[in-house]
């Protein structure tokens, strides 16, 4: 569980109010909703989300972002921002902080209009919108495996076929698979024999398989542009081919391959074919039905954390169910694709950020006189400190923008301040991850989220998959399994410094080691002081009684 999730409680309530039937959809969200559409295994997925800050659309935040960086660069303090200030180096490395890789900006002019000299906080949003814009999609990590190595476990006679029986196991596999003997089963248990290091370029090579994806699980449907790449992605996602050479794609969707709402297929099926073509997948997109709408409101300040509604008349479209999770987060079900939802208020993004660099600053401090001077200093050319170190610091090509009183001195209070004013700028940026799970059964049953799965999760196992039973053949394959997404929507997020986000755990280091038991707050003393695996139950094990034979030796709950 992430130190940021510890500070989030997120609320979910549907709005029973009718909408009034003249408001238009996009009207009753505002100008700064946006569609996203979710990738899933047989259909996509329609999301239109609006996030507020306050009582203010959560764009409004953003120039006050751009004038923090503005000033940033600016010196000496004077309020114009020169061409020589705003030199793109100092610019693309601030880039690169927060973003953790894009180095080199759009091509264009910082001083446009007019051509004075001195570069505008309208000329810096400009150049900055596309790296540094109030929202920002990006793709997570990819399941590499269709299914995970807990469904391999249950599938006792490999058949491919999850059975009662086979389930049934879990509950007394719970102490063979618990290598730690702390009642809880990690991802890393599930695979007690491969190679820590195997495992971690494995984590890395889903990452970079995330970053440079053909087809990404997650696409922002912008208004007002061409719909032609979305259009060609559906294609290259669904197109798997019919008719004499099966398997071929055909740049057409059947209703086999793209399991839209049928009317809405035959809608956009002009000419009748039962397939749609690509102007036909573009008019789909033109007027796509949303599955559900999704407000976050965000305080204006980190002194709380968000709320989640999902907006309505009190019923949900046909086929789709929200959840409350553990910790404020929310389950959207869609058809048999599932959407984890978590909001990150960033509350935690300054002090992470301030103990970063200090950590940075002692480390670089080769004399301990307190400084930064000479050779100490980040390099000013990223290129010169790969050479010679074969590592950037995420603050090369910083230092004169840091050390404002320009001695050639880099001290710690310069640097403290220079970390609160990137952390308030980057107040202004929403950056929303979706990482594709596949069908993955692990996720799906760790409902508090904390990559363990405790005894009272895994006794919920045999219920929980069962319902996935479609056919009610009383055997559960991986194409039952739901499709799943975690998504998390970040506030202030800095990728540069950690590669998933300050204040949120690496996901390569997670997969290896088992997170710290969360601090328990509910109960008495005595219970927190007896459930030792923070588990919320206490068993004969955690009270050192005799080792039970079974998970059924939970004997209470706190309240």
């Amino acid at each position: 569980m992430t130190v940021a999730t510890h500070f989030l409680a997120v609320t979910l309530a549907l709005v029973a109010a009718a909408p009034d039937p003249a408001d238009d959809a996009s009207e009753a969200v505002g100008d700064t909703a946006r569609t996203l559409v979710f990738l899933g295994e047989e259909r996509p997925v329609f999301l239109r989300l609006q996030v507020t800050a306050g009582d203010r659309p959560f764009d409004a935040a953003w120039p006050e972002s751009i004038r923090i960086i503005h000033a940033c660069l600016d010196r000496d303090g004077d309020g114009k921002l020169t061409t020589e200030e705003a030199n793109k180096d100092a610019l693309a490395a601030l880039v690169r902080l927060a973003t953790g890789g894009a180095t080199t900006l759009p091509r264009g002019e910082l001083d446009v209009s007019p051509k004075d000299g001195v570069v505008s906080t309208d000329e810096l949003a400009e150049v900055l919108r596309p790296v540094l814009g109030p929202f920002h999609v990006q793709v997570g990590r990819l399941a590499i495996n269709r299914t995970d190595a807990l469904f391999d476990h249950l599938d006792r006679d490999k058949d491919g076929e999850l059975t009662r029986t086979e389930l049934a196991t879990i509950a007394g596999s719970l102490r063979r698979l618990d290598l730690d003997d702390n009642e809880m089963i990690s991802p890393a248990e599930l695979e007690p024999f491969n190679s820590p290091t195997a495992m971690a370029m494995a984590g890395n090579a889903a990452d970079r398989q995330a970053r440079f994806t053909a087809v990404p699980p997650v696409i922002e449907l912008v208004a007002g542009e061409s719909s032609l790449r979305m259009a060609r992605l559906l294609l290259k996602k669904y197109d798997k081919g019919r008719g004499d050479v099966p398997g071929r794609p055909d740049s057409k969707l059947s209703p086999e391959e793209f399991s839209i709402d049928p009317d809405a297929f035959a809608r956009v099926d002009t000419n009748h074919d039962e397939a749609l073509s690509t102007d036909e997948l573009r008019k789909f997109l033109a007027r796509a039905p949303i599955d559900l709408d999704l407000e976050i409101a965000l305080l204006p300040d980190a002194s709380g954390g968000a709320t989640t509604r999902v907006r309505g008349d009190g019923v949900l479209p046909k086929g789709t169910q929200v959840r409350q999770l553990p910790d404020g987060d929310v389950e959207i079900a869609v058809g048999r694709i599932r959407l984890d939802v978590h909001v990150d208020q960033g509350g935690t993004v300054a002090e992470t950020l301030r103990r970063i660099y200090l950590r940075q600053f002692k480390a670089a401090d080769a004399n301990k006189d307190g400084y930064l001077e000479g050779k100490e200093l980040p390099a000013e050319n990223v290129q010169v400190q790969v050479q010679a170190q074969g590592q950037v610091s995420p603050l090369a090509g910083l230092t004169k923008v840091i050390d404002r009183d320009g001695d050639g001195k880099l001290y710690e209070k310069e640097l403290i301040d220079f970390a609160d004013r990137q952390s308030e700028a980057a107040r202004g940026r929403l950056v929303l991850t979706a990482s594709d799970q596949g069908r993955a059964i692990f996720g799906i049953l760790d409902l508090d989220r904390d990559r363990r799965l405790s005894a009272r999760e895994v006794m919920r196992t045999v219920d929980r998959i069962t319902s996935w039973d479609g056919d009610g053949d009383g055997r559960v394959t991986a194409d039952e399994i739901p499709y799943h997404f975690q998504v998390n929507i970040a506030r202030g997020e800095f990728t540069g410094l950690t590669g998933a986000g300050v204040g949120v755990a690496n996901p390569a280091i997670g997969s290896l080691v088992s997170p710290k038991p969360a601090a328990l707050t509910a109960g008495p003393d005595w219970f927190r002081q007896m459930d030792r695996n923070r588990d919320g139950d206490i068993s004969t094990v955690n009270s050192s009684a005799p080792a039970p034979s079974s998970t059924a030796s939970i004997v209470t709950r706190t309240a």
